[in-house]
Parts: structure tokens; C-alpha cells; sequence
């Protein structure tokens, strides 16, 4: 489960969820970790013949997807454009996978490395995780702002305190 070999507790009923599914049977698993590391699981399907071992893996294979659908919902806001017809719909999702995934490559390669990165990193909490999304994007928007927007004059005090203020912007609104 979750890149790891563990053993867990499961134990299983099976029951009827009348506003759901009326009279169908459905088998509850109750999944434990002995350990106390994960918090009690309770996984539910309307195959009543399902294996525990069967069960407990599909979940466990599931759960990247559902981190990817979070992300894509809470980092890269996917629902937030409005769109007039099927075709832009279809493609909306695909592509922000795919930029996703080419976030992920770079930041992997590269971004890890950066001095963005490095600085990031000395001032993340411990709910923080370098190897989250909204870190790995908040590497690229330093990295590109730091990238594109430089002073052309180390003469003038001012317009260096003013191009600093501005990534400081840009950086807060992204």
C-alpha cells in the first residue's frame, strides 16, 4: 500500500445501503494499520465475492489518481475555466495533466536544484512538502520571474528595490 509492503487488518460484512443501491447487497472492508500510522479505511463494493487482498490494492492503486485529481482541482485549477462547448471541455483536463506532468519533469531535473528551490526550502513548515505540486510550481514562478525580470542598471538603488517589490507581487498573487 502507498509504495510500501504492509499488513493490515481487514475485516468485512456485507450489508444493504437502501437510499443507494436498494435491496443489492454491497460488502463493507474495515481496513487497521496495527502500526496506527493510517487511519481506519472503510472501503465498500457491490462485489460481495471480492478478495480482501483484491479489494485493499485497488484502493491503495486508486489513490495516486485521486492526489492527481486534487491537485489538479486545488493547485492548477482546473474547474475554473468556463467553456461554451464540448470540444473545449474534452480538452481542458488532458492538457492540464499534461502540464502537470511537465511541471513534475522539470522540477525532478532540474527545479530540485535551483537557488528558488534552495530558498523555498528554508522556509517551508512541517506541513510543507517539497515534492507537492504547489511547491514545485511555486519553484517555477520564482525561477522564471527570476529569469525574465532583472534590472539593467546595479547603479540604481531604486529600480532594484522596485523590480524586487514587484516579483514579491507577482509572487503573493500567483
Amino acid at each position: 500500500m502507498y509504495g510500501r509492503r504492509r499488513s493490515v487488518w481487514v475485516v468485512d460484512y456485507e450489508a444493504v445501503w437502501p437510499r443507494v443501491l436498494g435491496s443489492r447487497a454491497i460488502r463493507v472492508w474495515v481496513v487497521r494499520d496495527p502500526e496506527g500510522r493510517m487511519r481506519d479505511c472503510y472501503l465498500f463494493t457491490t462485489d460481495v465475492q471480492a478478495d480482501a487482498r483484491w479489494v485493499v490494492t485497488q484502493f491503495a492503486w486508486r489513490w495516486s489518481i485521486e492526489v492527481l485529481f486534487r491537485a489538479s482541482k486545488q493547485v492548477m485549477d482546473i474547474e475554473a475555466p468556463q467553456h461554451w462547448c464540448q470540444g473545449s471541455v474534452e480538452k481542458v483536463a488532458p492538457w492540464v495533466w499534461s502540464m502537470q506532468s511537465v511541471l513534475m519533469v522539470w522540477y525532478l531535473t532540474a527545479g530540485h536544484q535551483s537557488p528558488e528551490a534552495v530558498s523555498l526550502r528554508g522556509v517551508m513548515g512541517e506541513w510543507d512538502s517539497e515534492w507537492s505540486l504547489r511547491h514545485m510550481l511555486q519553484v517555477l514562478r520564482r525561477a522564471t520571474l527570476n529569469a525574465t525580470i532583472q534590472t539593467n542598471s546595479a547603479e540604481a538603488p531604486e529600480l532594484v528595490e522596485m523590480v524586487d517589490s514587484l516579483k514579491n507581487w507577482a509572487n503573493l498573487a500567483a
